[in-house]
């Protein structure tokens, strides 16, 4: 069942953030920057919390650290993936602990003006504290005019 929801929360991202948009349009902006966001299990939907996400992009490589709200698994983690599809427009990343060890897959949509990711997440790791857990993610890209608790961003 949660396997199910997983799928159709992705397929409906993909179709939301894809809607209207011809292929060739599509934009080919860098990811690099600062992220903010939200994530949800699906095993226990109360069980939610923020993410803070800082990307680097190089070619189609992607790099980072994230920093997760109300979890017991590593909060602080690094991060390394890759852009793939015709028009790069998907994301799949690989999430480690402190020590490099794998902890958590995510695999995402990214919007037509590359400032949106709609993502599910996987904890496939038996280490891991949150081993068994997937849910989704909705993270935006913070912009030169975006206030973030009280501090406008320059």
């Amino acid at each position: 069942m949660i396997v199910i929801r997983t799928v159709i929360v992705l397929i409906v991202s993909v179709l939301l953030f894809s809607a209207n948009v011809n292929p060739a349009q599509a934009e080919t902006g860098d990811l690099t920057g600062e992220w903010l966001g939200t994530w949800t299990s699906l095993n226990a939907p109360k069980y939610n919390g923020t993410l803070e996400m800082t990307v680097t992009q190089e070619g189609l490589a992607l790099s980072g650290t994230s920093i997760l709200g109300n979890t017991k698994c590593s909060p602080e983690r690094f991060f390394k993936g890759q852009l793939f599809g015709k028009y790069d427009n998907f994301i799949a990343l690989q999430l480690y602990d402190d020590t490099q060890t794998p902890l958590t897959k995510l695999w995402g949509a990214i919007n037509r003006s590359r400032n949106a990711i709609s993502a599910v997440y996987n904890f496939d790791t038996n280490t891991s504290e949150c081993y068994g857990d997937v849910g989704t993610m909705i993270i935006s890209k913070v912009q030169d005019y975006s206030q973030i608790q009280g501090v406008i961003k320059k």
